[in-house]
């Protein structure tokens, strides 16, 4: 049966609406790429699009069905089983009136992880049974500092992680793992429990004990393949070579966050080449990008204008630093050079992205030149056509130390923002960021929600 709701809604649209879409349409040859203009559609329109598209047959009513599961293919969708008295649990009080499936999926299943550890042993025996609950165990964080405690298991070392990896009734029901080694949760254990893990498909690792032969042992392991979301959050004694080896072994990752200095160009050039020999040539799945804040770890403006051809269907990126040189005079070379040939610096396409985020702009002893910063952002605003939120800060270099580098003034930025995206509807610069004059963001439409800190604007927004 047909949404009514929707219908109906649909049915009481003005008839002149279709009319005046079609006179409002531009010529073919100028015209975005389809997947460009979809993704620009909002969920509404989408709905609408398909709706009518199913009732005029273009599009057949099962192969909407066979996206959904079997429970919500029906008119009514199934509802929660009646409290009743549980046969599992007594002598707990209030809580021997709740269903399990109502305390377990809707309850407990929500609370941190250290919290439904503590029921399961700590409590009482009546609630012992909780162990054998998969629904509680499918997501485990181990924090070795505490600071994970929110929502981990508290402060732990290697000896306790294989506890708990002993303790679970079944390791390979574990689909996120999150692990902050810290000091003291060492390799070994590590290795271990990803080894008892084989169905993960979401992994965080962080911490000096991430070690080279982790990711290694990590890229070996089934799981490997599995793997959709992965962030990786090591020292600066984790090489490039070895993280790419687990890179390479996990060609399905939909989200990716990366230590800086494990994020080379030769890197991501090899994961999107392996991620598309494994889809068949496709494009890489890749919708998420973080590349983290490391020591004298960097995004080069080569590798951040080729993400585009790399990941064509990122929707996210957020980089902590991009520069060419982080220690030398100049922080943007590549962009100097090419404005000296009298060509404009570049960046490939991103037809999808939605969010944008920049954490520095400059060196670590150096400031973006003005040239260099109008060109960049420039053409970084001109090839996200859907961009929605965009956040630019431009740092500042440091001039301490025994030998402290002249200061360099900081970049003014006056036409690279002339021609923002009519889907943007957040733009933020923050402190310290450099002097963009008002008109800048005058493409932005007064109903955006714009936050601008730490800058001078001279009109109105």
């Amino acid at each position: 049966s047909r949404p009514p709701l929707l219908i109906s809604r649909l049915n009481r649209l003005p008839a002149m609406s279709k009319r005046a879409a079609k006179t409002r349409l531009v010529p073919a040859s100028m015209a975005a790429p389809t997947a460009t203009l979809v993704a620009r559609l909002s969920r509404q329109d989408l709905e609408r699009l398909l709706v009518r598209s199913v009732e005029s047959g273009a599009v057949h009513r099962d192969d909407v069905l066979s996206l959904l599961p079997e429970a919500k293919q029906q008119a009514e969708l199934p509802r929660l089983k009646h409290v009743g008295v549980s046969a599992a649990r007594s002598g707990t009080g209030y809580f021997d009136d709740i269903d399990d499936d109502l305390l377990v999926k809707m309850i407990l299943a929500k609370m941190p992880s250290d919290s439904r550890f503590v029921c399961a042993i700590s409590t009482c025996k009546a609630w012992r049974s909780l162990r054998d609950a998969p629904e509680l165990w499918s997501d485990i964080v181990v924090s070795s500092t505490g600071s994970l405690s929110r929502r981990g298991w508290g402060v732990m070392n290697g000896t306790h992680l294989l506890k708990l990896v002993a303790w679970l009734r079944n390791p390979g029901g574990v689909h996120s793992l999150s692990v902050e080694a810290g000091d003291s949760i060492n390799p070994d254990a590590i290795k271990k429990a990803l080894a008892a893990m084989p169905s993960l498909t979401s992994l965080s690792l962080s911490g000096k004990k991430i070690t080279n032969a982790v990711l290694t042992h990590m890229a070996k392991q089934p799981a490997a393949k599995k793997l959709l979301r992965l962030s990786l959050d090591a020292s600066g004694s984790v090489h490039a070579a070895d993280a790419l080896k687990l890179l390479e072994a996990a060609p399905n990752l939909t989200s990716l966050s990366l230590s800086s200095h494990l994020a080379s160009d030769t890197s991501l050039m090899q994961l999107a080449a392996a991620a598309a020999a494994a889809r068949g040539g496709g494009s890489p799945l890749l919708s998420e990008l973080r590349l983290t804040r490391s020591f004298g770890g960097t995004c080069s403006w080569r590798c951040l204008s080729r993400l585009g051809d790399l990941f064509p269907e990122l929707e996210l990126l957020h980089v902590h630093n991009v520069s060419d040189n982080h220690y030398g005079d100049t922080c943007a070379a590549s962009i100097t050079a090419a404005l000296a040939r009298g060509a404009p610096f570049s960046v490939a396409r991103l037809p999808r992205l939605r969010t944008l985020q920049i954490d520095e702009l400059c060196g670590f002893t150096c400031n973006m030149g003005s040239d260099e910063l109008e060109s960049a952002l420039g053409a970084v605003v001109a090839a996200c056509p859907a961009l929605q939120s965009l956040s630019v800060t431009h740092g500042a270099m440091w001039t301490g130390g025994s030998n402290p580098a002249p200061w360099q003034p900081l970049p003014t930025a006056t036409r690279c923002l002339d021609e923002l995206p009519a889907s943007l509807g957040e733009a933020r610069c923050g402190n310290r960021s450099p002097h963009l004059s008002g008109h800048a963001f005058r493409g932005i439409e007064p109903h955006s929600a714009v936050f601008v800190a730490g800058i001078h604007v001279t009109n109105t927004l």
